[in-house]
């Protein structure tokens, strides 16, 4: 006997997903430009020492709408270090403009209250969202629990603790026969689905909006009052984007009351599973699109593809347990995760604070609102529901008229590649500039290195000189200045060099001889090349012959 079968398993997301992993980008290590979100580690940016003291008296100051600003201001500094690149929806762009860096509004004594632009990030492995085998099998949980109920109401001992609401740990315990030791559940081991390639993903609003329509007394539309939030996702339509395995556990014969699954409830086979899924999941998908239809929500296209593909090629497979519908993730409602049946479902749903301050809930067997994926805040035509997936059991060949789908959602998405040329460019720009800019510093560095050896060398020199030789230095240095500053020219006679050097002849006059010679050589080497004077004509206006100790010619 096999023990063990192990299932080969392909998912295609038939709608956003969003998986929460409890981590968020924060608007201090996210910046989004050109409808892109670039997150980055701010501590791998080297900023200017100016900005870099900046930004430490931003966060001396707990000044966080200023920290905000700062990195939207100097994002040229941060893009480049960016290592996640997600498109984001152009709403959310527009709104992260609008309000990254601004107070949201002021409460009446005076506090601000900032805007929230936190965006909840998907549960990811090595860089790219995967599907936990628990989300999974949490799905199928539910559509085995629900067979079993076959929509018959709970005993009177399974009452919970809130008016009109049921334990539910009891009721899964009488269905199961037993604990979670004996829990068929337990034969049921799926792996995390792992990417078969890039992910395609993008930053969306979970948008909440009343399922039946409620007016006010002017006849208006009331909405729900929740605050839209932003969702990385694993878009639409990606077609066996997802792989990975599923154990079936057979104990056969073995049988232990406290410590094996009753046999009556071991799941057979995977297709039974699958079954039992779809009996579950088709129903409310198929009511969840009527009323989302009626609403005005629901986006018509894929309405319009999902109800094909239903009733084209996927349906035989649903039906034989081949394929199985799925609702993965925390957006999917709670009505996608409770049993069947009239007065089963019990849905706690807030309702504000009592006379006592207390928060009330009632429970119910409908939700009263809906999460939808929305691109932006206002559109209410373009929606999606959260979490539908479609999961192939030994996916065999091509499911044709599936992949034409997918390849049809991918045709409206953004292109990666493109986004990632245009990233690698500015990072190789970033690069060069900023090694453009170390050379600088390091050529200004030994500039800097030169000149102070250069001065502590003529420092030296000076001090090892005579009075008179400093005099013939100081000379020879103002000659060489004033040949940089006339680039070629020369001055004229009789202007202030030449008066320089007949001064430095008077000095002169009272040195030694090789003082003297000295002097005079200086002033037939150099003065030249300051004054437009021939070397003879120097000569004899002044008296150098002599100041040698020569004979005049």
């Amino acid at each position: 006997m096999n023990f063990l079968q192990t299932m080969r398993l392909a998912l295609t997301p038939l709608s956003p997903i969003h998986i929460g992993c409890g981590e968020d980008f924060e608007p201090t290590n996210y910046l989004i430009e050109d409808n892109t979100l670039f997150a980055f580690d701010p501590s791998r940016a080297r900023l200017p020492e100016p900005l870099a003291r900046r930004l430490g008296e931003l966060g001396e100051q707990a000044d966080l709408l200023g920290i905000q600003r700062f990195f939207r201001d100097h994002r040229q500094h941060f893009l480049p270090h960016a290592d996640v690149l997600i498109p984001v929806a152009p709403g959310l762009a527009a709104d992260y403009e609008k309000r990254v860096g601004n107070v949201a509004n002021r409460e009446a004594n005076g506090n601000r209250v900032f805007n929230d632009l936190s965006i909840e990030r998907a549960t990811q492995s090595n860089g790219q969202p995967y599907i936990p085998g628990s989300s999974l099998k949490g799905g199928l949980r539910t559509g085995m629990l629900d067979h079993l109920n076959d929509g018959r109401p709970p005993l009177s001992s399974e009452r919970g603790r809130g008016p009109n609401s049921w334990d539910s740990a009891r009721i899964e315990s009488r269905l199961l026969q037993g604990d979670f030791a004996t829990s068929p559940l337990r034969l049921v081991k799926p792996a995390d689905l792992m990417p078969a390639g890039e992910i395609a993903r993008e930053v969306l609003y979970a948008l909440n909006h009343k399922k039946d329509r409620v007016v006010d007394r002017n006849g208006n539309e009331r909405q729900p009052r929740g605050i839209a939030s932003r969702k990385e996702c694993i878009v639409a339509g990606q077609y066996r984007a997802f792989t990975g395995s599923l154990a079936l556990h057979n104990l056969g014969e073995h049988r232990e009351p406290t410590a094996t699954p009753v046999g009556s409830l071991r799941p057979a086979d995977f297709a039974g599973i699958a079954r039992d899924s779809n009996r579950y999941h088709l129903p409310r998908l198929r009511a969840e699109i009527r009323m989302l239809d009626q609403r005005g929500f629901l986006d018509p296209a894929w309405k319009k593809g999902i109800e094909d593909l239903l009733a084209g090629d996927l349906r035989p497979l649903i039906d034989t347990g081949r394929v199985l519908l799925v609702r993965l993730g925390r957006f999917g409602g709670a009505e996608s995760k409770t049993l069947s049946g009239e007065g089963v479902a019990q849905i706690k749903i807030m309702e504000g604070k009592g006379p006592d301050g207390r928060s009330r809930a009632s429970f119910h067997s409908h939700t009263k609102t809906v999460w939808l994926a929305g691109r932006n805040t206002e559109d209410r035509r373009h929606l999606l529901p959260f979490g539908w997936a479609l999961v192939e059991v030994e996916p065999q060949g091509d499911l044709s008229q599936l992949r034409d789908w997918c390849e049809l959602q991918a045709a409206s998405r953004p292109n990666m590649h493109d986004i990632r040329a245009r990233f690698a460019q500015a990072r190789a720009d970033a690069a060069q500039h900023a090694e453009r800019q170390r050379a600088e510093r390091e050529a200004t560095r030994l500039a800097e290195q030169a000149r102070l050896a250069a001065a502590a060398e003529h420092a030296l020199r000076q001090a090892s000189l005579t009075p008179a030789m400093r005099e013939i230095e100081a000379f020879v240095d103002g000659c060489a200045k004033r040949i940089e500053q006339l680039r070629g020219a020369k001055d004229k006679p009789n202007t202030v060099f030449q008066q320089k050097a007949r001064a430095l002849v008077d000095q002169a006059a009272a040195w030694d001889a090789a003082e003297r010679t000295a002097a005079a050589k200086a002033i037939e080497d150099w003065l030249p090349r300051v004054v437009a004077i021939e070397v003879k004509e120097l000569r004899k206006k002044l008296g150098l012959a002599a100041l040698r100790g020569e004979a005049q010619g």
